[in-house]
């Protein structure tokens, strides 16, 4: 049998489009802290803006080749999504794997991975990467 291969990709604005579509599905939403469906416009600027952010990395996870999920490194925090058809095949523990790497080369000390309580798959992700509960985040609207 093959081995399936991950990897990571840099990104090039030829990969917003993907990466809209994406962070638009309704089985990722919830699990960002702004959940609404993003505009084409509201995208790329703020992907044009982060071009110029020193503290802003992000990669295509490759899957067999095939783009199969997005990654990215803001202020230090990690941010994963592998798309539904690639889940429960240890890509993302994978890919965090590989972009611990590249974080080392960039000079990064330190990544976090801020995470919704109920999004247990990336939990499960972060833990099969060593990384450690530091904190409860409490928050109340009013």
């Amino acid at each position: 049998m093959m081995k399936m291969k991950v990897s990571l990709r840099k990104i090039t604005k030829k990969d917003w489009d993907y990466i809209l579509k994406i962070r638009n599905k309704k089985e990722f939403r919830p699990f960002f802290y702004t959940n609404h469906i993003i505009s084409k416009k509201e995208h790329y600027e703020y992907l044009q803006k982060q071009k110029t952010n020193p503290s802003f990395f992000n990669w295509i996870i490759s899957y067999d080749d095939k783009d199969a999920g997005y990654l990215r490194i803001l202020d230090n925090d990690v941010s994963i999504m592998v798309e539904k058809k690639y889940q429960g095949k240890g890509i993302g523990t994978k890919a965090l794997d590989l972009v611990e790497k590249e974080a080392k080369k960039l000079g990064i000390k330190k990544l976090v991975g801020r995470i919704m309580v109920k999004n247990k798959s990336s939990k499960k992700i972060f833990t099969k990467n060593n990384f450690k509960l530091k904190m409860y985040w409490y928050e109340k609207k009013i």
